[in-house]
């Protein structure tokens, strides 16, 4: 999983120095791409065609007959029948898409919906201890670079998750003093530091890492820079980055209704291209 977030880090890194929406509308031509060319492929498209102008025959009779009820019924059965077979075309192609354009998104989400920070800011970091770990709210050592400061004490507290399950938590608060990646590494017991990096570099755009989690599932839906170890004392590290916004058009939004704007133009665009019935 981390190899593969390496190598789309490595497809957007000529775009960092740029406007997030230059990354963006690579990210969508490269998804859009892909999803026609798979769904090429991958689909019947004989099929897919046979039922788009059957759909379109039965609308035309629900618009020429519509004093008819028996046959708008039949028009309206027909449109049932057809628009399930054409479904039923697509489903194999999207499942074989789903994961590879998944893992995309989930990137692009941690790319374009968070910021670095800024000097001056002041951000937490949320520190989740497993169970193992004994006289658990003296257990952890923060040593931290010059780039960045303990604004408050730590503050420590004990709650329950969605599940029911009790769990400890140290949350220190923290000031960035100039601009700069910066390493935070934090020491539980006598086990092996664990180094979190922090993006204080506001200049380019590139992924975060908000969360760090053990466990392979955990790690797919929060692509870190390296998943936490099960013995190294700690469940979850969050880091909470600015919430950030894409510019499109003097539009400020969320990156995702960029991304289907652009992706519903090259569909159309590369329809002809790929030679792709949808």
């Amino acid at each position: 999983m981390i190899s593969i977030q390496k190598i789309i880090d490595l497809l957007f890194l000529p775009f960092s120095r740029f406007s997030p929406m230059y990354g963006l509308a690579f990210a969508t031509l490269l998804v859009t791409t892909f999803t026609l060319v798979i769904y090429k492929y991958t689909s019947n498209q004989k099929g897919i065609k046979k039922a788009k102008e059957r759909l379109k025959a039965h609308f035309v009779e629900v618009w020429l007959f519509i004093d008819d009820p028996i046959l708008i019924l039949k028009a309206q059965a027909g449109i049932l029948l057809h628009g399930a077979k054409y479904l039923g075309c697509a489903l194999i192609p999207l499942a074989i898409m789903s994961l590879p354009v998944l893992i995309f998104l989930i990137n692009c989400e941690y790319r374009y919906h968070y910021r670095p920070f800024q000097p001056g800011e002041v951000f937490l970091i949320k520190v989740r201890l497993s169970d193992q770990v004994l006289k658990w709210m003296d257990a952890v050592n923060l040593e931290l670079p010059s780039g960045l400061a303990l604004d408050a004490p730590p503050l420590r507290l004990q709650d329950k998750d969605e599940g029911g399950k009790k769990f400890h938590e140290i949350d220190y608060r923290l000031k960035v003093n100039k601009k700069g990646d910066d390493t935070v590494k934090l020491l539980v017991s006598e086990k092996e530091p664990v180094e979190i990096k922090i993006f204080a570099d506001a200049s380019r755009t590139t992924r975060l890492n908000p969360v760090e989690v053990t466990g392979f599932f955990s790690t797919f839906w929060h692509p870190g820079f390296g998943s936490l170890k099960t013995d190294s004392g700690i469940e979850r590290i969050e880091v909470k980055y600015p919430k950030a916004h894409v510019s499109f058009f003097s539009w400020k939004t969320y990156w995702v209704w960029p991304f289907l704007i652009l992706m519903f133009i090259f569909a159309f665009a590369l329809k002809p291209i790929i030679k792709v019935e949808f």
